[in-house]
């Protein structure tokens, strides 16, 4: 195992060096074409194909880099692969099972089947009429309650002077209503002024009058 990791990982070391060298080397080329675009009197045909040479060269070289560096990962989590096997594989082979001494002792022998203690009862006898005397009654079928209609919402008609103040005015369904400082709400009604305990139980109520 130890000749192939050393030969796998000087020929991924082989790979890189040589990519890192295509690397310079296409990049001194990509350098010396623009040199050439800039100085030269022969323009882009002196550096044009120094650029795609040294373009090709840098791409070739990478790739060679990038590849040798992905070899040596693998050729590492190969090797530790295989040191975590044979390591695994040594420590089952020295395992020593003791011996427990079986063969010392006697054979079992299938146990006999137990005898009943109690025969079985007999119809109508004092067993019978206790297990029927423990069974639980039978439920009475469910039936749901009544409905109860809610009671009818009964609105505040004492005298509106001694209310609280009113903090606002807006319109219920028609009527003219007025938020009061407490919070209950007092409706115009063609009969007075009725006061009710929140906006929900004003328009239950008025809800509830006859048109």
């Amino acid at each position: 195992m130890s000749e192939e990791a050393t030969s796998g990982r000087g020929i991924a070391g082989l790979v890189g060096a040589l990519g890192w060298l295509a690397v310079l080397g296409g990049g001194g080329l990509v350098g010396y074409g623009i040199y050439l675009l800039t100085q030269s009197d022969f323009g882009i045909a002196a550096g044009g194909p120094l650029l795609a040479g040294g373009a090709a060269t840098l791409t070739l070289g990478l790739l060679c880099v990038i590849s040798a560096t992905m070899a040596r990962a693998m050729i590492t989590t190969a090797n530790n692969t295989a040191r975590l096997l044979d390591s695994s594989a040594t420590a089952g082979s020295a395992l020593v099972v003791a011996s427990t001494g079986d063969g010392d002792l006697p054979p079992m022998k299938p146990a006999a089947p137990a005898e009943e203690d109690t025969a079985a009862p007999e119809p109508g006898s004092a067993a019978n009429e206790s297990t029927g005397a423990d069974e639980a009654p039978e439920q009475e079928p469910f039936q749901p309650a009544p409905y109860a209609p809610p009671p009818p919402i009964v609105p505040d008609t004492t005298d509106p002077r001694s209310w609280p103040l009113a903090i606002d005015e807006f319109n219920i369904d028609g009527h003219l209503a007025m938020t009061l400082e407490d919070g209950s709400i007092a409706v115009e009604t063609p009969v007075g002024w009725r006061r009710l305990p929140n906006l929900d139980t004003a328009r239950s109520w008025l809800a509830q009058q006859p048109r």
